[in-house]
């Protein structure tokens, strides 16, 4: 060095420093000698080398977040194999069950009959299931079809999970069976939603959902002090299995990183919507109740008038529900109809209209709380099945890649020894401290 050397010179010191630690030949002692005079080692009061606390705390939060992101992986990993294949079979389900020939023959109305009302195709459905009372009306389309769906209960049961419904093309009363849980795509997605389990399934994928996130981010944190010296996509063929698979499962892993994030998130959200829809009964629902009259209709006003006073009431949407009086979703008094906008995203967005169900008129206009619009905003987000064809083929092509990542990931860690690990650790670790 020209004039003083960057840091007090000591032989004793550095002797001291690199003692235990000089390699066999002269030329490595040389480098730790020079890499300890640039980064000074602390002496303790016995005579021995300690290392910077930055370092130190550096390389604890790494291994933190790598024991992290191994164990949050090996919890969901069987988990998340089976979401991944089932919601790859969910994806298709609409050409699945034409291709098994699972989606009935429709019953055509006469031809040239006049479009029927809507009050019209709820009676039709309560007679066909007599000792029945409608409970809610639902508007859609099924591959550009309008459709009208009837759902119909027990009298005086609030719950609509108990009944049937009955679908039927909204142009001329034809019935029409659509998605059920009797084809074998309605047994994947109960195998997928709760695993059989009920509300305890559901609730326990939602955490498995979780799980898989935490993994994704610990992952996200490591990806960068693992690769910042190699290419990105760099798959170094050749060399050991064991660094191939790393390789391809940093790939795969941080390819699919923003699309599993998402998945994760609104699968999760989706899990726990029992939970959600509870928390709007009992606060929004609850209050709007409160405000209202709460006698019961003495008669019950046409569905058709109950949908002109919500065409009214917001203008420029479409009519998505209405639900009766006395069903878990409305007052014992009032249809609470539902509307949305056009695009993909605005049918997500809701806005509802009260209707007294005894005058026809107009009681009180409402939106959906925040989080109820993000819990109908995660639906497309997850299955993906809003941009058509080349959407679900997307969505697949991710499946198939967070597949490989989860499956590489766990040929990685069924491979491991004590010494490799403390081998590649140590490595990474020193590679990790270098500026």
């Amino acid at each position: 060095w020209r004039g003083n050397p960057p840091v007090p010179f000591s032989l004793g010191r550095v002797w001291r420093a690199t003692a235990g630690r000089c390699c066999a030949t002269s030329e490595s002692r040389i480098v730790l000698i020079l890499y300890n005079l640039r980064h000074p080692i602390q002496i303790t009061g016995r005579g021995r080398p300690t290392a910077q606390p930055k370092t130190d705390m550096k390389s604890k939060t790494l291994r933190g977040w790598y024991a992290v992101h191994r164990w949050t992986s090996l919890v969901c990993t069987a988990n998340l194999l089976l979401l991944c294949l089932t919601g790859l079979v969910l994806i298709f389900h609409h050409e699945i069950d034409h291709l098994l020939a699972q989606e009935p023959a429709t019953t055509k109305a006469a031809s040239g009959a006049p479009r029927p009302s809507l009050q019209r195709l709820a009676d039709v459905a309560v007679a066909a299931h007599p000792g029945t009372a409608p409970k809610s009306i639902t508007m859609f389309e099924d591959e550009g079809v309008p459709m009208v769906g009837v759902r119909v209960g027990a009298p005086g049961v609030a719950s609509l999970r108990e009944g049937t419904s009955v679908f039927m093309d909204a142009t001329d009363g034809s019935t029409r069976a659509l998605f059920t849980g009797d084809t074998f795509t309605g047994f994947i997605l109960k195998l997928h939603v709760n695993l059989f389990l009920g509300f305890a399934g559901q609730l326990f994928i939602g955490a498995v959902g979780l799980v898989f996130v935490l993994s994704m981010l610990s992952g996200i944190v490591l990806y960068g002090p693992f690769m910042r010296k190699l290419a990105f996509g760099l798959v170094r063929f050749g060399r050991q299995p064991r660094i191939v698979l790393a390789d391809l499962h940093n790939l795969t892993g941080i390819v699919v990183m923003v699309w599993a994030l998402v998945v994760g998130l609104t699968g999760s959200f989706l899990s726990f919507s029992p939970l959600i829809i509870g928390l709007w009964q009992k606060t929004e629902l609850t209050e709007l109740i409160r405000t209202l009259p709460a006698a019961a209709p003495r008669r019950m006003a046409p569905l058709d008038q109950v949908r002109r006073v919500a065409d009214l009431a917001v203008p420029g949407k479409d009519l998505a529900y209405i639900f009766y009086p006395g069903s878990e979703y409305a007052t014992q008094r009032h249809y609470m109809a539902v509307l949305r906008g056009h695009t993909e995203i605005e049918k997500r967005v809701f806005d509802i209209v009260v209707v007294d169900a005894e005058t026809g008129e107009l009681a009180a206009q409402r939106s959906m709380p925040w989080y109820m619009q993000v819990l109908l905003l995660s639906g497309p987000f997850h299955f993906g099945d809003y941009g058509g064809l080349p959407l679900k083929i997307l969505w697949a092509l991710l499946t198939l890649l967070t597949t490989a990542a989860t499956v590489t990931g766990l040929v990685i860690w069924s491979r491991r020894s004590k010494s490799a690990i403390a081998q590649i650790d140590g490595t990474n670790l020193s590679l990790k401290e270098q500026p």
